[in-house]
């Protein structure tokens, strides 16, 4: 009865911030808060090369240069974030990190330099044994693979170029050596994201409860307007004020929906994490995405309408 209360609380609490998105937008310009704490999460895309071709993934629309961080430019963005006191820092942005030879070595100067929690997302195809048991010796906390179907056919029919036996197979063998290694990291996170397919999801969820640490079902957003352009949201993203986004080159994309860096706010070739993070540039951007709903990525995006407007309690 509490937890209902709890979250019926909660969900009113929601419908009024969101019914009163333009009174948060002027409260938040009124008070000052262009200007942000450290982000809560730097995302550090390893590399933005895929093998794969997803029917739901705007990857034909990206222009910019594909590559791979190179090692001394991810240890000097990982020794800022140790430095600033970074808890959470995420190993993909947009494309598959195991395409990156040098992932696990990678991760293990993150846990090295202290890094609390270090996370990525992958399609799971290119988790080879050695690199399963490398990434759970060098202290990975968890790993979220998109599998998105309960079966064979829905899988490669959407994730084209990926074979479901081998991803599966993969997932399994991970959860194996994990266990023989008598560790609950990486913590296994499964996702599915909704395409009409109800009874996939349901198969998908009853087949892996028991096995994953977390089943995580979205519905598909449209890529900040690449896929769909309209967006009805008008309340403010969390993204300009919580999470930073460093792409392989170096610059600093917008967020993690901005794949082909169109709003670029600085370059960690030249300068730090918090030189850009409260830099004119930066605040500039989040009085606009205040004032007017941002640069036109933002305009367009559907992505603050699937997270919870309590967010903004972080800037009090």
């Amino acid at each position: 009865m509490q937890h209902t209360l709890r979250r019926s609380t909660r969900a009113a609490v929601e419908g009024a911030l969101r019914r009163n998105a333009r009174v948060v937008r002027k409260a938040l310009l009124a008070t000052g808060r262009d200007e942000a704490p450290l982000p809560e999460i730097v995302q550090i895309e390893s590399t933005n090369i895929c093998n794969a071709k997803c029917v739901f993934c705007p990857r034909d629309d990206m222009e910019r240069r594909q590559g791979i961080m190179d090692m001394a430019l991810f240890t000097k963005v990982v020794d800022e974030c140790a430095e600033l006191g970074i808890e959470h820092v995420r190993m993909h942005n947009y494309g598959e990190p195991f395409v990156d030879r040098q992932l696990v070595d990678k991760v293990r100067y993150a846990k090295q330099r202290g890094i609390p929690q270090v996370g990525m997302i992958s399609n799971g195809s290119l988790i080879t044994e050695a690199a399963a048991r490398g990434m759970i010796d060098a202290g990975l906390d968890a790993i979220n693979i998109s599998v998105d179907a309960s079966g064979k056919e829905t899988f490669e029919k959407t994730r084209i170029g990926l074979k479901y036996d081998k991803v599966i197979g993969n997932v399994e063998r991970l959860l194996a050596l994990r266990d023989a290694a008598g560790t609950r990291r990486p913590k296994l996170i499964l996702s599915f994201v909704r395409q009409n397919n109800s009874e996939d999801e349901h198969a998908f969820i009853e087949h892996w409860r028991k096995r994953a640490d977390k089943i995580h079902i979205t519905d598909l957003h449209n890529w900040a307007g690449t896929l769909n352009q309209k967006s009805d949201v008008n309340y403010p993203c969390y993204r300009p004020w919580l999470t930073f986004t460093a792409l392989w080159d170096g610059r600093v994309s917008l967020c993690c929906a901005d794949f082909d860096g169109r709003t670029i706010l600085g370059d960690l070739r030249t300068s730090t994490i918090n030189e850009i993070w409260n830099s004119d540039r930066y605040r500039a951007v989040r009085r606009e995405h205040l004032e007017s709903g941002g640069p036109a990525i933002c305009q367009s995006c559907d992505l603050p309408k699937k997270d919870s407007p309590l967010w903004i309690t972080k800037l009090l």
